[in-house]
C-alpha cells in the first residue's frame, strides 16, 4: 500500500491554492501583530504576503496544467510563476481594472516602485538605508496597507471557496469586480462563500 494519493488536474489545482491561502493567512496574522509596532518588520512581512496571495491565485486561476504539476517541485530560484507584477496586473484586469500593476506605483519621498521598496527592506538594498533614514512611518501608511491586505485576503478565500464549492471562476470575478474596494461588501461575501462551502460538505479540503 502507498500513502501517495493521485488527484486529478482541478483537484490538485486547488490543493495548491490551498496552501497559498493558509500561508497567506498565517502571514496576515503577523501583520495584525506587527502594525503600530514594528514598521519594518510589518512591511517586510507585507511582501510575503503579497506575493503569497498573488501566486496563490495564479495558480487556481491562471497556470496551466505544467506549470501546475511543478508547483510542489519549485525551487527559491524556480518560482515557477511569472514577475509579482504581471500577476497581479492580471489580477487586476479580472476585476475589471486596467491591466497594470499598483504595485509598480512609485512611493512619495523614493521615486521607487511600491513593490520594489518592500524588496529592498527585506534584502538590505541601499535604498531600504534611504528609507530607515527618512523613517519608515514617514513613508508607509500602515493603517492603510493593512487594510488592503484584508481585502487582498478576503478576495482570495472568495474566490478559493466558491471554486471548492463548484462555482464558475467568470461568475465569481464578475461579482469581485462590483465590490473588490469596498470592505464591508468583501467581509459580508466572504462569510457567504464559507457558509456555502460548508454546505457543499467540502469543508475539509480546507484543512491541513
Amino acid at each position: 500500500m502507498t500513502d501517495t494519493v493521485e488527484l486529478d488536474i482541478e483537484k490538485y489545482r486547488l490543493f495548491v491554492a490551498i496552501q497559498y491561502l493558509n500561508a497567506s493567512a498565517e502571514l496576515y496574522r503577523g501583520l495584525e501583530k506587527q502594525q503600530g509596532k514594528n514598521d519594518f518588520h510589518f512591511l517586510a512581512t507585507l511582501r510575503s504576503f503579497i506575493e503569497y496571495t498573488r501566486r496563490g491565485i495564479w495558480f487556481l486561476e491562471w497556470a496551466s496544467d505544467k506549470k501546475l504539476k511543478q508547483a510542489t517541485k519549485l525551487t527559491f530560484k524556480q518560482a515557477g510563476s511569472p514577475p509579482l507584477h504581471e500577476m497581479d496586473a492580471r489580477i487586476q484586469e479580472a476585476l475589471g481594472q486596467v491591466k497594470q500593476s499598483p504595485l509598480m506605483n512609485n512611493v512619495p519621498k523614493m521615486n521607487e516602485p511600491f513593490i520594489d521598496c518592500l524588496h529592498a527592506l527585506t534584502h538590505g538594498n541601499p535604498i531600504a538605508v534611504r528609507m530607515l533614514g527618512i523613517g519608515l512611518s514617514k513613508i508607509f501608511q500602515t493603517e492603510g496597507l493593512l487594510a488592503r491586505a484584508a481585502l487582498d485576503l478576503g478576495i482570495f478565500r472568495i474566490l478559493l471557496y466558491r471554486r471548492i464549492s463548484g462555482e464558475d471562476s467568470k461568475t465569481i470575478w464578475a461579482m469581485l469586480s462590483k465590490i473588490h474596494n469596498k470592505p464591508d461588501d468583501i467581509n459580508a461575501n466572504e462569510k457567504i462563500a464559507a457558509l456555502l462551502l460548508k454546505k457543499s460538505g467540502k469543508l475539509t479540503l480546507l484543512q491541513p
